[in-house]
């Protein structure tokens, strides 16, 4: 009779047994694949051979035998036995990106709207993960077995949109059940902010508790701590534009920025970065500005990193200096939090989704429960980008 516990020791060998596998350069052999998880020769050959029938493992040919006698069994990762996608919902379009079971790159995808309303914004959802399976596929289709969603909107605790200033007619919508019906595999939602802080955390060479700021033409905060999103009882944790009559800035208008330059900040930063002194003041205003609001955050819950993402991280030392001065000046407690910006500036959350849809679909990719998703493999930078001028001394 097998029971919860026999059955959760045979999970985790086989998750062990796996991680060995998708981490190895070249096949390995079961004593190995032995030495590597001190698990015993006849337990890793039952549980190699179990995965073998599954799918996620294949035997490899044997090498030359250097030595009379058979060559021993050589089994390897299956990155082929499944795909996994990921999608970003935007207002006017949506983006895909297709991997195999070891996190590579098989293909991408972007479709615009064809209509209005939410039956299109779905349709387009279902037509970009096809279309990125077609491209990837080569004598059948690769469809995905799991799909990850990023979408730009406040969740409620069932799961539907219940927010979204950016795609208002899928509020109210349940998202994973409607697009898991249209791909035919299951279908994991999250807000698009939390999950590029998500992948931050996770693509940092030593993770750390983060307050993830995205600086755009908005304003939005995600919370990393423990390596979960903090999401709080209504899944409002750091969702502050939802306070009613909240204001960034004086100049801000229904919590978009402005500048005096226009809604676009390029402007504004390329004459910065020529030593404008009008515009350096401006920044440094607008860093002054939002420092309080941060501050306030920063002390409730205690991160041990701010991390700037949107598209204002590109500016790298002209953003990121005055705000880690302003914030810091507002902090009286020997403990602040480091700064830095982002490593993926416009990827961040089709990443998280990406690791989202593993996580969420172990069991399909993997056929094994819990396999923490191949991270370090995701197509994308190995280190946050290079701004156009040096960050501060001190700042990773």
């Amino acid at each position: 009779m097998i029971t919860a516990a026999s059955a959760a020791v045979r999970q985790g060998n086989a998750r062990a047994c796996l991680l060995a596998l998708r981490a190895a350069n070249e096949p390995l052999t079961v004593a190995e694949v032995s030495e590597q998880t001190v698990l015993s020769r006849p337990t890793v050959d039952a549980v190699l051979t179990s995965l073998v029938e599954t799918g996620p493992v294949r035997i490899v040919p044997a090498a030359p035998a250097s030595s009379p006698g058979r060559p021993a069994r050589r089994f390897a990762f299956h990155p082929g036995a499944a795909t996994v996608a990921a999608v970003d919902i935007g207002d006017r379009s949506v983006r895909c990106l297709l991997t195999d079971a070891a996190g590579r790159m098989v293909a991408t995808g972007r479709r615009e709207y064809a209509g209005n309303g939410a039956a299109a914004r779905l349709d387009a959802v279902a037509q970009v993960v096809q279309d990125a399976a077609d491209e990837g596929g080569t004598d059948e289709r690769l469809s995905p077995a799991v799909v990850g969603i990023a979408v730009p909107g406040i969740l409620d605790a069932d799961g539907r949109l219940a927010q979204s200033l950016a795609v208002k007619d899928l509020e109210g919508t349940d998202l994973a059940s409607e697009l898991s019906s249209r791909l035919g595999c299951p279908v994991a939602v999250e807000n698009d902010i939390k999950l590029a802080a998500y992948a931050e955390y996770h693509l940092s060479a030593r993770p750390a508790d983060i307050a993830f700021v995205q600086i755009g033409h908005r304003i939005s905060v995600a919370l990393i701590l423990g390596g979960r999103i903090l999401q709080g009882r209504h899944r409002l944790a750091g969702e502050l534009g939802t306070q009613h009559g909240m204001r960034w800035t004086s100049t801000s208008r229904r919590g978009r920025l402005h500048w005096s330059t226009g809604d676009d900040a390029a402007p504004l930063f390329a004459r910065a970065a020529d030593e404008d002194q009008a515009a350096l003041a401006e920044i440094d205003a607008f860093c002054a500005e939002i420092a309080p609001r941060l501050a306030t955050l920063l002390l409730t819950v205690d991160p041990e990193q701010v991390v700037i993402g949107g598209g204002l991280s590109r500016a790298g030392k002209l953003l990121l200096e005055p705000l880690r001065r302003h914030v810091h000046h507002l902090l009286t407690s020997p403990g602040k939090p480091v700064f830095r910006t982002a490593r993926l500036t416009t990827d961040g959350a089709l990443v998280g989704a990406l690791g989202l849809a593993f996580e969420h679909g172990s069991v399909q990719v993997n056929g094994v429960p819990g396999v923490p998703p191949p991270w370090q493999r995701f197509p994308a930078p190995p280190d946050h980008p290079r701004p156009a001028v040096p960050l501060p001394e001190g700042t990773p």
